[in-house]
């Protein structure tokens, strides 16, 4: 499915939030598989490594934080 401007308003109403860059948006909803030659849009892939990063420096600081005396590993 194509994201259309009427979609993506939808979706907004929908949620009741309005996106201040629709572009990231519609990164952020398409996957890997899409066809590159039909579509100028980057896929998830980045956000998913950047996502995946954040969340081990959120584990990592909890860890370290609440286990002080841990050794590594």
């Amino acid at each position: 499915m194509k994201l259309s401007d009427s979609n993506i308003e939808k979706f907004e109403d929908e949620i009741s939030y309005k996106f201040n860059n629709v572009n990231i948006l519609i990164t952020a909803l398409t996957h890997k598989s899409i066809d590159k030659k039909e579509s100028k849009n980057l896929s998830n892939q980045r956000f998913e490594f950047l996502g995946d990063a954040v969340l081990e420096l959120i584990v990592t600081r909890y860890l370290f934080d609440t286990y002080p005396q841990m050794e590594e590993g």
